[in-house]
């Protein structure tokens, strides 16, 4: 595509680019997987005799892989070419879905194929999708991003009413084997949009000692540090969001409607903030969103029950914005031929913070009863983002900082 072009043709030519991310990114391992893999906790539970938490481990094992392979399967794509490593890893994540259905026969059999399915399917995510987007939609870039990372949102509507049919008729190994299925039925369709992608892209292999090396820019570092300390405070309170408002004698189903809107506002966050990104100085609107995400913390903290709407949504808003966000900042501060490497760094700093965040909010509200100091350690952790943020305004968020070579 030809950079030169207006905004609404650069769109309008780009169409099958988006189309082909999109609907890669629905079918993308944190999409399919994820959305998913609660669907079999109870059936696995009752075959094996495991208890709740037993079941829960794959999860736990998906995105703790997922994340720690992000950099890894970064650094392939942006060797290797995001087209190539996104179909390859499409075909890794299907063949998962059908050993798990097959060769599951216990415990182990079943964390080892967990453990197969997230590193093979870890180039289906955002560290391929946006690469190939960085370089196509100089104008729309933000706005791209945010139709693009609809993708799981579409997921977490489409995938689990599939899913259940298929366990109600085929159980649950039928029903690994009907994911595979619908993940390798999508693929020709993704490489048909994708194929103008196919041999752009690689970068010369002698380029990965200084791929790694970027890593150490303060720059990164400081945006890695942002991310991290974003994804604490908000996995952690939305992990715990229902116990939270049903331990304040809210009823369940009052709270799980609630929780039900957060949905919503992830997809709105995701467009609002695509189409801001283009418009508006970047680490401005970074820091504004950390800090809207800190209120709602505070609102929901503030055992006021006419802010707990509010709050839900300025926390739903935020999960939205925070990918768009990311992805934005490393595809217009970096050289696009180390993008996926540093995406991936980013993406394994959301994982821990998203990993940790609800561990640690747990463990406070064990020690002290109730939520009040997670919620302090929070709004704590988002206004750190937000203040970082501007700090960062003439490294990291400006875009003459970086010098755009591949040196």
């Amino acid at each position: 595509m030809n950079g030169e072009t207006s905004s609404p043709g650069e769109l309008w030519r780009g169409r099958n680019l988006v189309a082909g991310c999109l609907l890669g990114m629905m079918m993308s391992v944190s999409s399919i997987y994820f959305y998913t893999s609660g669907l079999f906790l109870k059936p696995l539970a009752a075959e094996f005799g495991w208890t709740r938490g037993m079941a829960s481990l794959g999860p736990l094992i998906g995105i703790l892989t997922i994340g720690l392979a992000s950099p890894f399967a970064g650094r392939l794509v942006d060797k290797f070419g995001a087209y190539r490593m996104a179909l390859l890893s499409a075909v890794g994540l299907a063949l998962s879905f059908l050993l798990l259905g097959l060769a599951t026969a216990g415990l182990l059999s079943f964390l080892l194929l967990t453990f197969l399915l997230s590193a093979l399917g870890s180039a289906t995510t955002p560290v391929s999708y946006g690469r190939m987007i960085v370089g196509n939609f100089p104008r729309r870039l933000g706005l791209v991003y945010g139709i693009v990372y609809c993708g799981p949102g579409v997921g977490a509507l489409l995938f689990p009413s599939l899913v259940g049919p298929l366990l109600a008729t085929y159980g649950w190994r039928g029903a690994y084997v009907g994911l595979a299925a619908i993940t390798l039925g999508t693929l020709p369709v993704i490489a048909l949009l994708l194929k103008d992608q196919a041999g752009l892209g690689t970068s010369d292999p002698n380029t990965a000692r200084r791929d790694w090396g970027l890593y150490a820019d303060r720059r990164f570092l400081l945006l890695a540090v942002v991310f991290l300390l974003a994804s604490t405070g908000i996995f952690g309170t939305i992990v715990h969001f229902v116990p939270m408002l049903t331990d304040r004698g809210i009823a369940p189903a009052k709270a799980a409607g609630l929780a039900g809107l957060i949905g919503f506002a992830v997809i709105a966050g995701r467009l609002i903030t695509g189409f801001l990104l283009d418009l508006v100085e970047t680490n401005l609107l970074a820091a504004g969103i950390f800090l809207l995400s800190a209120c709602g913390v505070l609102m929901l903290a503030s055992g006021n029950s006419d802010l707990i709407l509010p709050g839900t949504l300025a926390m739903g808003f935020t999960i939205g914005s925070e990918f768009d966000l990311a992805l934005f900042l490393v595809g217009r501060r970096f050289p696009p031929a180390h993008f996926s490497t540093l995406f991936g760094g980013i993406y394994l700093a959301v994982s821990i913070g998203g990993g940790g965040g609800p561990i640690l909010a747990g463990t406070m509200f064990d020690a002290a009863g109730n939520y009040l100091p997670w919620f302090g350690v929070a709004a704590g952790c988002l206004l750190l983002s937000s203040v970082l943020c501007l700090v960062g305004r003439f490294s990291v968020f400006k875009d003459n900082a970086v010098a755009h070579s591949t040196a």
